[in-house]
């Protein structure tokens, strides 16, 4: 799912807080320190997948003429691709 900077923003002002006001560190630390963290890990996720569709679509580009002519479904080959790499590469999206 794709979210925008101001979703990615909303869901790390969220956790953070909930991460700080639940204590769960064992010591004292900068809300906005661990929002910067938790923002960064969701933009780089977010690159991950990017970077894997636009791979998907360049092995897809193999593929061509089976697709123009109707032989093979666009959605179903991509998500086909993308599970497949996600497996290979064990990756968590």
């Amino acid at each position: 799912m794709r979210l925008s900077n101001d979703e990615i923003k909303g869901v790390s002002d969220f956790l953070s807080k909930m991460l700080v006001d639940k204590n769960l560190f064992l010591k004292q630390v900068n809300i906005e320190d661990i929002r910067l963290v938790i923002n960064a890990i969701i933009s780089q996720d977010m690159k991950l997948e990017d970077d894997l569709n636009e791979e998907i679509k360049d092995i897809m580009e193999r593929y061509d003429e089976q697709l123009k002519s109707g032989k093979v479904d666009y959605n179903k080959l991509f998500a086909m691709i993308k599970q497949q790499l996600i497996k290979e590469r064990k990756l968590i999206l």
